[in-house]
């Protein structure tokens, strides 16, 4: 007969084989909740389909992307697809893919340069240019500083080849928040440019400097705004001076202007937006000038998100106000609508302000 020692060590090997079998099980039920968990198919990444179309091989790279389709991501498909779309000249097929995605985020560079591209295949110019121009607006303020100092340098080069004293304001570059906005409240002096020469007979034509000599608060901006038509008004309205275009520094101005004055109403920043009027501002409609501002301060800041688009149609200097007229599309939660206004500026002691603002 076995003795108690040996029966105490063959009970000891049981539960130590008894243990080894419960931690092999638990470690294969660890094993399946892991497995359970982990998603059944994670996207690959596109690198094949780029070496493709690095190759320029865009027929096989469209062909991979269609295989893949279902294991990637659905912008890195769509981004593939298109580049070889357009690369094979499938112009329309490329913008119907890219379009929604550019919708969705208009500050994906990617995105929005292969939508270009495929927009200026189909001989849409002027909007391939408004989609580069507002994703480079809206995601570098690099770009748009860096443009300020070319309009400047532009400028003194211009006075130079005329041996003119170089009359443009000098560029203020903003700083910007980390979603790269500009980090401006209101339309700021930079400096009062002393006053244009009174204007000589009907007859004589404005010269360059004289236009230039206008003084201009808002520091210069790119404007994402439909490049305007400088156009003269019918002959009969300028009675005793010729209307004339203004200055390219007033234009860069209004347009800056223009373009911080729709932001500032789109976001319903009502200071900001109030900012942009002169206090001799004439309201339409016969409203007296307290009667419009609580009007305005009412729907500016009224609860909803509020959306405005224009685009210029033409800008005329009229003596010393410039005239701009634009179609203006403005949705909100309750109201839809698309019409032609214009806006009256007026030099208000160095700075740029809405004097009159109706409809056409």
């Amino acid at each position: 007969m076995p003795s108690i020692l040996t029966e105490f060590h063959l009970l000891k090997a049981r539960k130590l084989c008894l243990s080894r079998k419960l931690l092999q099980l638990y470690c294969g039920t660890l094993t399946l909740v892991f497995i359970g968990i982990t998603p059944a198919s994670a996207y690959v990444s596109p690198q094949a389909i780029e070496s493709l179309l690095l190759k320029g091989d865009s027929k096989a790279a469209l062909a991979q992307a269609e295989s893949l389709k279902k294991d990637l991501s659905p912008i890195d498909y769509a981004n593939t697809k298109a580049s070889a779309l357009l690369m094979l000249g499938r112009w329309q097929e490329a913008a119907n893919l890219l379009e929604p995605l550019y919708e969705k985020d208009r500050a994906n560079l990617l995105v929005a340069n292969n939508y270009a591209v495929a927009l200026w295949g189909m001989d849409k110019k002027e909007q391939a240019r408004k989609v580069l121009e507002t994703a480079l607006n809206s995601t570098s303020p690099a770009y748009r500083s860096l443009r300020k100092i070319y309009s400047a340098q532009a400028a003194e080069a211009y006075a130079k080849a005329l041996n003119e004293k170089n009359s443009a304001p000098t560029p203020i570059l903003m700083a910007a928040s980390t979603t790269g906005a500009d980090l401006v409240d209101k339309p700021v002096v930079v400096a009062q440019a002393p006053k244009a020469p009174a204007p000589g007979p009907a007859s004589a034509p404005a010269t360059p400097s004289s236009l230039a000599a206008a003084p201009i608060a808002q520091a210069p901006k790119t404007s994402p705004l439909a490049t305007p038509v400088l156009e003269a008004p019918p002959a009969q309205v300028a009675a005793t001076e010729k209307d004339t275009a203004p200055s390219p520094q007033e234009l860069e101005m209004i347009t800056a202007n223009i373009d911080n004055w729709v932001k500032a109403w789109s976001s319903k920043n009502v200071k900001s937006y109030l900012a942009f009027y002169s206090p001799s501002f004439s309201p339409d409609k016969g409203l007296s000038y307290s009667d419009w501002l609580e009007q305005r301060k009412q729907r500016v800041a009224k609860p909803g998100a509020i959306n405005v688009e224009i685009s210029i149609m033409k800008v005329v200097k009229s003596k010393s106000k410039i005239v701009v007229t634009f179609r203006q599309k403005y949705s909100s939660a309750n109201v839809n609508t698309n019409s032609v206004k214009c806006l009256e500026w007026v030099n208000d002691k160095g700075t740029w302000l809405i004097a009159r603002e109706f409809n056409k």
